[in-house]
């Protein structure tokens, strides 16, 4: 009789058990698709940070990192890892800082001074949708000639550009001594400018090596700038039938001092940075007006 008990106490045992460990694999693979969860995750906050204002930024970061530590920690509560063993093993989550670098590869990043997006060949974009290698020209686009669509400056000199028409993002790039006035847009990235004035109304603005230029600006946050000096900051000056109502489309319609809220990136004291200023009201350019602009570009 006690030898049966014996079996039967084992054979419980077994059973309980058993559920234990269908308990921890369903457990365990509950924790992987989580783990995949916070790796979208890490992705998205990596391509994002082009663009987002730097409190987000490390938001974001900070977020997804405790939640890959979380996960870590429910992973090893439910299967401590073995103290040795010759058999191979996952890769740990990489590191945001190595997602980052690897994903800045691929889509360009603008931490470092010497680095630039990449050659622009005209080829590769839509002819409608770009101005690229021109010189002491006025270039025009009328409402619904971009719609939204992402549109490309790129080698320009002494061009006067009117892009009477809403972006989805802006990208402006290697412009000398150039005039740009652009209607609503969701994210501009504006890189080795010089001796330019860039009027634009734009969600997010980032600005890398840009220097001795102008910007008349309305934004939903602090414009960022990198590697720039001599820059100026004023508020957003152009107008052109149809404006007003692209502005509100966008969320841009309320008036807002964020044009003002110029973060550096590469000052980091409390004092003002020297690279850029506000301009005086009496040297600020008068109200442009897109509607004067040539019928055609």
């Amino acid at each position: 009789m006690e030898a049966l008990d014996v079996v039967e106490a084992f054979l419980k045992d077994q059973d309980q058990e058993a559920d234990r460990a269908e308990t921890r694999r369903a457990l365990m693979e509950r924790l992987k698709q989580a783990n995949e969860v916070a790796a979208g995750l890490q992705e998205k906050v990596a391509r994002a940070s082009l663009f987002l204002p730097s409190y987000d930024l490390r938001l974001g970061n900070e977020t997804v990192c405790k939640l890959h530590e979380m996960i870590t920690t429910s992973r090893h509560a439910l299967s401590p890892p073995a103290t040795f063993s010759f058999k191979s093993r996952r890769c740990p989550p990489a590191p945001l800082s190595a997602l980052l670098h690897s994903i800045h590869g691929d889509t360009g990043s603008t931490s470092r001074q010497d680095h630039f997006q990449g050659d622009t060949r005209a080829g590769d974009i839509d002819a409608e949708l770009c101005f690229i290698d021109r010189e002491d020209q006025v270039l025009v686009k009328r409402a619904g000639e971009v719609g939204g669509r992402d549109f490309v400056l790129s080698r320009l000199r002494r061009c006067t550009i009117y892009i009477c028409d809403t972006c989805g993002a802006l990208r402006a790039d290697r412009l000398e001594g150039c005039k740009v006035y652009v209607g609503p847009v969701r994210s501009v990235l504006a890189e080795k400018l010089e001796r330019c004035e860039i009027s634009v109304a734009a969600q997010q603005l980032r600005i890398h090596s840009a220097e001795a230029c102008d910007f008349y600006v309305h934004t939903r946050s602090g414009p960022i700038i990198e590697h720039s000096k001599q820059l100026r900051f004023g508020r957003y000056n152009f107008q052109y039938a149809g404006c007003e109502k692209h502005l509100q489309g966008f969320g841009l319609d309320q008036d807002s001092d964020m044009w003002s809220r110029v973060e550096d990136f590469n000052w980091l004291r409390t004092q003002q940075s020297p690279n850029w200023k506000i301009i005086p009201p009496l040297e600020e350019e008068n109200l442009v007006s897109g509607d004067l602009a040539p019928s055609r570009s």
